[in-house]
């Protein structure tokens, strides 16, 4: 039984940490404080008070030991900040995903090229969709990499 309501409290201080995250380390004590002002609710204000202790501590650690840290979320070796999703992300970001669902070859570049806007230097091998290798081939560009 006390698991589970350690638990549970773990789960709002996480939800309340989640929501600062971005910011500074005095800006979320503000506005925690501002809340545990206006907080009637004993079990809120429990979760208010665990996150007000998890912010002080990695503070003093931060400021003892790692003083880069500038954010909440950035504090290392917490789970806290792992279920939040990453809105930053960008198109650049995609092109690194290794879940890219087309099949790709492997090709040696013949010739300096740009392909989608990206120039590709000569004798560099790189793997691209099929589509793509099949249309450098196709222009004399590139040939299938032997190398496997």
């Amino acid at each position: 039984m006390e698991e589970e309501i350690i638990s549970q409290l773990q789960i709002e201080r996480n939800k309340i940490l989640v929501k600062f995250a971005d910011h500074s380390f005095s800006s979320a004590l503000d506005e925690i404080n501002s809340e545990l002002d206006a907080e009637k609710n004993h079990s809120k204000k429990l979760a208010l008070l665990s996150a007000k202790s998890w912010v002080l501590r990695n503070k003093l650690y931060a400021s003892l030991h790692d003083p880069y840290i500038y954010t909440l979320n950035e504090v290392e070796n917490t789970d806290v900040f792992d279920d939040m999703g990453d809105e930053d992300e960008t198109a650049i970001d995609s092109l690194f995903d290794e879940d890219n669902k087309e099949p790709m070859q492997e090709v040696v570049m013949l010739k300096n090229a740009t392909l989608n806007g990206t120039k590709l230097v000569k004798d560099t091998i790189l793997s691209v969709t099929e589509a793509n290798a099949e249309k450098l081939i196709k222009d004399g560009k590139a040939k299938l990499s032997e190398e496997k």
